[in-house]
């Protein structure tokens, strides 16, 4: 599975996990949940206007088994929490990477650091 994400950081070598939240774009997903993670696309699209004036987007290739597809949710993993960071912590227990859901777009969350093969610059 390919996946782009979006910033204006120039990275050297791995979206890390631990950069989740410095962004004041990202500061409901905190409150929401501490559970680190980067936010990637599945598509080369923008979809979002605070991404618009990014410099770089990323490429990274991903093994599209070990995200979990929250639009189908085969496993009713919705309907058994609360919360998002419950929903989080029970996809990560069962070995998933990451996980895929629908806003209008596919957004992918990853947990874990990823490298990416190409860095293009948009500007």
């Amino acid at each position: 599975m390919r996946l782009y994400h979006y910033t204006s950081a120039e990275i050297k070598d791995k979206i890390k996990v631990k950069h989740y939240g410095v962004n004041s774009y990202s500061d409901n997903d905190v409150k929401a949940t501490n559970i680190k993670r980067s936010f990637w696309y599945s598509k080369p699209i923008i979809a979002e206007c605070h991404l618009k004036d990014s410099k770089y987007y990323y490429i990274a290739n991903v093994t599209k088994g070990s995200i979990y597809n929250l639009k189908t949710d085969r496993l009713k993993l919705k309907s058994r929490h609360n919360t998002i960071s419950a929903l989080l912590k029970n996809i990560k227990r069962r070995g998933y990477k990451g996980i895929l859901y629908y806003l209008g777009y596919d957004i992918v969350n990853l947990f874990y650091d990823v490298e990416y093969n190409k860095r293009k610059i948009l500007c």
